[in-house]
């Protein structure tokens, strides 16, 4: 896109308007936007248009659209976080860092994509917004919590959004809408105002279609902030954008289920087809050593800070919160003492393990998410599974650990529903997980492509 607005190809203006007329088409099939800012953006476009046509200095991301999660705060737009509680709040008077240094990189901020409420679960509808669907089957969720975002990329609304990462939230809708979505080492990326319930745990990062593409967005949004005490300084200059890491050598781990988790059939057969792959490109490929379920403790540190999320609703205002959210604080109110320190002390064994399970492979590779995208406005499958947390297992160890990790799509099912892949790396080692993304990419670009006939089935259903 950059290089077509410097030979005059297209023109900034000419890109905002076909994806606003894109977003407002899909937007009564698969509501992925909270809201659209039509004029904000085009006037922002008609900026960067004189800068290009004027042969002015450019900005990284002059004049391409971005959307941005109703988790970050955008200056003159309401902090909804997918809650009736947002209700009547007065709009924000300045941008969150990412989506500070997003604008003052010439980027076009468009629109506000949707969450559950809080981003509390890893599929996206909320009593705010109603129910967001996936481009590839609207009958099925596009995952959680950044949905929106994810459904809105796979939908062709753009090529960058800015979604948020609690317990999978990046990865998750990355691997059931089929795009890529990428967590960095936890501190990378500044956040602010910051929950002192999750923050510990949630990352911001791009969901986009382009590996290459998410490695620049997070060269822009990157680096220390004062406001963000575990920030930490910017990587060197164009460290993200070094490109694809050759895989011939390189040690990469492998676990289809890190011998404790559960793996649908499809999932399963998909991620093997990937890791042959990768071993006929001439990686190492080591087997992982089996892991404690660490399902049971993410749940324990979750559900009790729910519950310190929402323990000062005031008691005339809780029928406005997702009952299935304050069903999980009143979980988390009963937690006792003992319980909960017991989890801390877990979290620090896992960042050692991993720690160590690091000194012996460069990458590490499983599925991105237990089983396949399931029918939308359910956050269970079926009544097999007791909640969320039990299917959305395998992202929860790299927000324990703050480590990097990446969803990258490696396929479909049967029913074409799209199938991801969690590329995780060592701490700090941002760098490393894109560049084998990026190679992973070139790989496999079938499974890293729209298919052509989705934008003909969101017609049809739109009909």
């Amino acid at each position: 896109m950059l290089g077509a607005y410097a030979s005059g190809e297209i023109s900034p203006v000419d890109v905002m308007r076909a994806v606003l007329e894109r977003a407002h088409a899909v937007q009564p099939v698969l509501n992925p936007f909270v809201h659209i800012d039509d004029d904000a953006a085009l006037a922002a476009a008609r900026v960067s248009e004189r800068a290009w046509r004027g042969g002015l200095p450019v900005r990284p991301l002059e004049g391409v659209p971005v959307s941005i999660k109703d988790t970050a705060m955008v200056k003159g737009w309401v902090l909804g976080r997918g809650s009736r509680l947002s209700i009547g709040q007065s709009p924000a008077t300045e941008d969150a860092p990412a989506c500070a240094r997003i604008r003052a990189s010439g980027a076009l901020i468009w629109a506000c994509t949707t969450t559950c409420e809080g981003g509390w679960k890893a599929v996206t509808d909320s009593p705010l917004t109603g129910i967001t669907r996936n481009p590839h089957d609207p009958r099925v969720s596009p995952g959680g919590s950044s949905g929106g975002a994810g459904a809105s990329m796979a939908a062709g609304c753009g090529p960058l959004a800015l979604g948020s990462d609690g317990g999978g939230s990046i990865r998750v809708p990355a691997s059931f809408s089929g795009v890529f979505g990428f967590k960095a080492t936890y501190g990378r990326v500044p956040q602010w105002p910051m929950s002192i319930h999750y923050s510990d745990f949630s990352h911001y990062g791009p969901l986009t279609r382009s590996v290459a593409d998410a490695a620049l967005m997070l060269s822009v949004i990157e680096g220390y902030d004062a406001r963000d005490p575990y920030s930490f300084p910017r990587a060197a200059p164009g460290a993200f954008m070094a490109g694809p890491l050759p895989l011939s050598g390189l040690r990469i781990g492998v676990t289809d289920d890190f011998g404790c988790l559960p793996v649908d059939p499809e999932v399963r057969a998909a991620f093997h087809a990937a890791v042959a792959i990768v071993e006929q490109a001439g990686a190492v490929i080591c087997p992982v050593p089996a892991f404690a379920d660490w399902r049971p403790d993410y749940r324990v540190l979750w559900q009790s800070r729910a519950w310190q999320a929402l323990k000062a609703v005031p008691a005339d205002r809780i029928d406005l919160v997702d009952p299935e959210f304050w069903a999980e604080a009143r979980k988390g109110r009963d937690l006792g003492a003992q319980a909960i320190a017991d989890a801390h002390a877990a979290r620090v064994r896992y960042r050692q393990e991993a720690g160590v399970m690091f000194q012996n492979f460069d990458i590490v590779l499983s599925p991105a998410v237990s089983i396949l995208p399931f029918e939308a406005g359910k956050t269970v499958p079926d009544s097999s599974w007791p909640d969320w947390l039990e299917w959305g297992g395998f992202a929860f160890l790299n927000n324990l650990t703050g480590q990097p990790a990446a969803s990258l799509p490696i396929g479909f099912s049967a029913t074409g529903l799209p199938i991801g892949m969690q590329v995780g790396g060592k701490s700090m080692d941002d760098v490393t997980v894109l560049r084998v993304c990026q190679t992973l990419q070139g790989l496999m670009p079938d499974a890293c492509s729209v298919p052509s006939t989705l934008m003909a089935k969101l017609e049809h259903a739109r009909n």
